[in-house]
């Protein structure tokens, strides 16, 4: 049941429907944005990056909810929990804020205010990554960090329509990174990045049901010295023709199914256990942090429980061979959102 874009095609067709729900390693879908056939406030997109560097974890966000646009950074440690913020929060951003339609392709998103800039600048070879003001409750905020970008490595993309009302869609694309340039410092904290630093990017865009909730995890690592990563997740809508579930490894894209998970729903901090439909990808969370964060602005009322841990597994390629993993630091996310 897991179908594959093979060749670039639109999201939308004239109807403002998913024309081929399914999945890819590299973006094969064309953002055509204008065929959104509901309310304009329906509209959420996001730019979201997280670099992990030792106990320390880096949050970037340029990102909107169609009424509240938000722009912000985290700098929390998941060993102790301190944690440094910057947020600047937008209402009404309607056509001001033009994000990116395709992540791929060479850009520049940049917003400005009365006493910031975040800025994301995006070639071929690089992603550089800006953020800077001069907060009265932050203190100084100076991010500039770059990532190797690789356009041979491939991605989680999916294209998923959500039950109930066809013009719903979700069009995600995820991609790992392997080391970084630069620093991040928010107040009197600042973390530098090198080679041992590992990232990720969420990019979003869709049209969502006010009242939903997912589940989301993910990992950039090292397994025997190889480049190894995972993304899991599901609640993302009608996953019928094809669920967000991979394993990464030496740079490619190994497609899972279904999972299922077991873990204490009234303790975030016992372990989880996830396993594929297959077997392929079997692992067990041991809790260490739980990233919890809740926002509330009018209507809008979401609550996150990013649960970081070490995790150990398995991951089994296609030809039998088995990937044993060991004490990798990675998450997985409960979220429930009112939006």
């Amino acid at each position: 049941m897991q179908h594959e874009i093979t060749e670039m095609t639109d999201l939308l067709d004239s109807r403002g429907l998913v024309a081929t729900p399914g999945y890819a390693h590299r973006m094969r879908v064309n953002y055509n944005r204008e065929q959104v056939k509901t309310h304009p406030l329906s509209v959420k997109e996001w730019d979201f990056y997280q670099i992990l560097h030792g106990d320390w974890i880096m949050q970037l966000t340029i990102g909107h909810v169609s009424y509240i646009a938000r722009i912000g950074a985290n700098l929390l440690s998941i060993r102790d929990g301190r944690r440094h913020s910057f947020e600047r929060r937008h209402m009404l951003p309607l056509q001001s804020l033009q994000m990116p339609r395709n992540p791929e392709l060479p850009h520049e998103l940049e917003v400005k205010g009365r006493d910031y800039i975040a800025r994301y600048e995006v070639d071929e070879k690089q992603r550089r990554l800006i953020m800077r003001s001069d907060d009265k409750k932050a203190g100084r905020v100076y991010i500039d960090v770059t990532l190797p970008n690789n356009p041979e490595n491939e991605k989680m993309v999916i294209v998923t329509p959500f039950h109930g009302n066809p013009r719903q869609f979700y069009l995600n694309y995820k991609e790992n990174y392997w080391g970084a340039e630069g620093s991040a410092t928010i107040g009197d904290t600042t973390v530098k990045f090198d080679d041992n630093t590992v990232a990720l990017m969420d990019w979003g865009r869709g049209v969502w049901p006010f009242k939903h909730e997912w589940f989301w995890g993910h990992a950039t690592g090292w397994v025997g010295g190889e480049h190894f990563g995972f993304n899991i997740g599901w609640g993302f809508g009608d996953t019928s023709k094809a669920t967000e579930n991979f394993f990464f490894y030496k740079d490619k894209a190994y497609k899972l199914g279904v999972l299922s998970v077991t873990r204490d729903e009234n303790d975030y901090m016992k372990p989880w256990h996830f396993v594929s439909d297959d077997g392929a990808f079997d692992f067990t969370m041991e809790p260490t942090f739980d990233n919890y964060s809740e926002t509330k602005v009018l209507f809008v009322n979401t609550q996150c429980h990013q649960v970081f841990g070490n995790w150990r597994g398995t991951a089994t390629l296609p030809d039998g061979e088995k990937l044993e993993v060991n004490d990798l630091v990675a998450f997985c996310e409960y979220v429930i959102n009112r939006w």
